[in-house]
């Protein structure tokens, strides 16, 4: 996949407000990108300028090497799908569906014979004569983008499109969205904030914040190496630790002392010298849990003691007290995984984690 769309040192203002700063990214044909992050961090105003309907106040666009910075919504070869799906209610499936090609003059065969095959793609071959207020949300929402397709355009914009579905109907859509991309094979840019939806959509994801980028890359990337304490603490659940590093250890790791709980080796990523105070973050599933001192000298540990417990079919989430830290770890339900039975309230356990599971980040904002 090449680099065909670009948004390069955007910015813009409401008034006095500074809602997106100098942000600049590539997406590649094919591919779906996903604007990651809070409500207010500007992430839909970045689609709005990427669809052309809002300017930018600086920066420049580029669609398959052409500028289109100026060009109005109608001449950019970009179509939108919104939240509120907004289908025309007099109108019906098929004719909702084949609004843009009749808009731009094509043959009515034509369009009877694309309007078909959206239908077939869609999975609504037996609904194309029902209005919009007799379907339901999911399929309103495969209508929204059947219409947004039908005319070939070379980027399709997602605007928070599940958002008002419920749990089940979000899940069973991201698979109907993930196997209409495959088989249109249409560049996606795909806007949320629910972190689920980025991570199970995407092929690359960017975190937003505050109307910046602080990082983009796959979503395996995203979980596992986050570049910033925002970034851990939005995709997935992370424990945080202040500590410093206390000394490098042959290039690629270090040894942390996490504040209370002692010193230990750490990968550092980020190759951070000897007397930086860091954020260390550990995910709860990264912890392993044993009745006794492990005897595994590649592992770090601490005693602690289960303070709460709370079952959650598949996994069960203990919170430890651990001196004066309290720490979220998550056990699955499988008998291979732990190594002895089900611990419970008050119980005295050890905590351990490998050196290589330790997210060492930086204090200091990058911005």
């Amino acid at each position: 996949m090449s680099d065909f769309f670009e948004l390069k040192n955007i910015e813009k203002y409401f008034g006095d407000h500074h809602v997106v700063k100098d942000v600049s990214f590539q997406v590649k044909r094919g591919e779906v990108f996903s604007l990651l992050g809070p409500s207010g961090c500007g992430k839909t105003t970045i689609l709005r300028i990427a669809g052309g309907f809002e300017d930018p106040n600086g920066g420049k666009i580029f669609l398959d090497g052409v500028d289109i910075t100026d060009k109005s919504p109608n001449k950019r070869k970009i179509n939108t799908v919104f939240q509120n799906y907004a289908l025309f209610p007099h109108m019906t499936v098929e004719d909702n569906i084949a609004f843009g090609p009749r808009t731009a003059g094509l043959e009515e065969s034509q369009v009877q014979k694309k309007v078909a095959e959206m239908l077939k793609i869609i999975r609504l071959e037996n609904l194309g004569d029902r209005r919009p207020d007799t379907i339901s949300g999911g399929q309103k929402q495969r209508v929204a983008i059947a219409r947004a397709l039908i005319n070939n355009p070379k980027l399709l914009l997602l605007d928070e499109p599940l958002a008002a579905l419920d749990l089940k109907l979000r899940q069973y859509m991201l698979l109907e969205l993930d196997r209409i991309h495959d088989e249109v094979g249409t560049t996606f840019i795909y806007v949320t904030h629910d972190q689920g939806e980025a991570m199970s959509l995407s092929d690359r994801i960017a975190v937003m914040n505050n109307g910046r980028i602080e990082q983009i890359g796959t979503p395996a990337e995203i979980y596992e190496n986050p570049h910033t304490k925002f970034v851990a603490s939005f995709i997935g659940d992370t424990n945080f630790f202040d500590g410093r590093i206390t000394e490098k250890i042959d290039g690629e790791y270090c040894k942390v002392d996490m504040f209370g709980l002692g010193e230990f080796p750490a990968y550092n990523e980020h190759k951070l010298p000897a007397g930086a105070d860091i954020t260390i973050s550990i995910r709860p599933e990264k912890f392993r849990v044993f009745d006794k001192k492990p005897e595994n000298e590649n592992l770090n540990m601490f005693e602690a003691q289960i303070i709460d417990i709370v079952y959650q079919g598949a996994q069960t989430r203990y919170w430890v007290k651990a001196k004066e830290h309290r720490i979220n770890l998550v056990t699955q339900h499988n008998r291979c995984y732990l190594d002895y039975k089900q611990p419970t309230w008050n119980d005295k356990i050890w905590v351990a984690w490998h050196r290589d599971d330790v997210m060492t980040l930086p204090n200091a904002n990058p911005h």
